[in-house]
């Protein structure tokens, strides 16, 4: 991290409640922040499709499966640190299943309006964690500069 950014880092559990208690936090965050609401509506959307991914999808290792999230502000947006300890999943490749569920009605949307809002968008496994990291650029490149949109 570079001198003058703040980083948040929260850790909930791997279920649909504390899915809901992430997006709150995002906001919560967002606001303190003073970034403008598209920007947190960005990192809400993407933060909430990777945890639905882990909750509905992921293989469970273990009872004690759980998310952590970690905000940076950037100057130029809010950089997102995502983990989690269900099987491995690298939401970066083109998988042959997601693609053909990007087809269907239901299926594939989450990890294309990933792709679509997140910049820089990377992923590692650790031995112990799925490490997803992306940015959301927001609309101005001060952070100390408040925007039109947030008034």
């Amino acid at each position: 991290m570079h001198p003058g950014m703040t980083a948040e880092t929260q850790t909930f559990g791997a279920n649909q409640t504390d899915a809901g208690a992430i997006d709150t936090w995002i906001e919560q965050v967002g606001r303190q922040w003073d970034d403008s609401p598209g920007t947190v509506f960005a990192a809400r959307l993407c933060v909430a499709e990777l945890a639905n991914n882990v909750i509905e999808h992921g293989t469970p290792r273990s009872k004690d499966d759980h998310i952590v999230v970690t905000l940076t502000r950037c100057s130029d947006g809010i950089g997102i640190e995502f983990m989690d300890t269900r099987g491995q999943f690298d939401p970066t490749i083109e998988h042959a299943e997601l693609s053909q569920a990007a087809s269907a009605y239901e299926g594939g949307r989450g990890l294309m309006l990933i792709r679509s809002y997140a910049k820089d968008l990377a992923y590692r496994h650790d031995g112990r964690y799925n490490r997803v990291s992306l940015k959301i650029e927001g609309p101005h490149s001060d952070p100390g500069s408040v925007s039109a949109e947030a008034h």
